[in-house]
């Protein structure tokens, strides 16, 4: 059987991919990319949990309030923000916030409304922006991927389409020019193509040999038996 070489193959398991069917140069696996924050989240709670912690202990170790050790509460927050977002980052500053506030109760400081401004203002504020800007470059990427896999899929589909166009275009031509064998097989090779293709469009589920023979169609059918009526020598000439 004629090797039939069809673009996207190499998206398809080896196993699932039907006789007759050759696959083009792979493509290189792309690689994760991305800060370590978002390659492993959970890690990203547990230090900004470490952080929120270690500055809360240092903040009631210390006694003066001019130090504004509160105001280290940014970095958790900065790395919350940038893991998960803007809603994140702002329930982050909530949070140092609720940490600074206990700490100013406990401890009985006094602050002035400059005081609360200067430690507040910067959680709140960095908390919303950065979460903001990692939201949007979220979806910045998204989109970016999104349009790339389309382009990709549109290639593919108008490299199929010409493949099997050709295909059947040679086909036609091997029929109207006697070859009814040649050009059977030829169909055979395309149907079987498409199948695949069918397949891996469905996720890469199996074409069962009973839906390979249902797909059949009947001109196909007609062609063949018109090809051992003339091998019989029983051909009569009529459609």
């Amino acid at each position: 059987m004629q090797d039939v070489c069809v673009p996207g193959w190499d998206l398809v398991p080896y196993w699932l991919r039907p006789p007759g069917a050759t696959m083009g140069p792979m493509p290189p696996k792309p690689a994760r990319f991305g800060p370590w924050f978002r390659r492993h989240p959970h890690l990203a709670i547990v230090a900004a949990d470490v952080l929120f912690a270690l500055v809360t202990v240092v903040q009631f170790a210390t006694d003066d309030a001019s130090d504004a050790v509160g105001l280290l509460f940014v970095l958790p927050i900065a790395l919350l923000a940038q893991a998960f977002g803007l809603r994140s980052g702002l329930a982050s500053a909530l949070v140092g916030v609720a940490l600074l506030s206990t700490w100013v109760a406990v401890e009985g400081i006094e602050l002035s409304v400059l005081g609360w401004a200067a430690r507040l203002v910067p959680m709140l504020l960095l908390g919303v922006l950065i979460g903001h800007a990692s939201d949007a470059e979220r979806h910045a990427e998204a989109l970016a991927t999104d349009l790339a896999v389309a382009s990709e899929r549109q290639r593919e589909a108008a490299e199929i389409n010409d493949t099997l166009v050709q295909h059947l275009a040679v086909a036609k031509w091997k029929l109207e020019a006697g070859d009814v064998d040649g050009g059977i097989e030829l169909l055979d090779d395309t149907i079987t193509a498409g199948e695949g293709l069918v397949a891996s469009l469905l996720g890469g589920l199996k074409v069962t040999s009973d839906d390979r023979r249902r797909s059949r169609p009947r001109p196909l059918q007609r062609l063949r038996g018109r090809r051992e009526a003339v091998r019989s020598g029983t051909f009569t000439g009529r459609r």
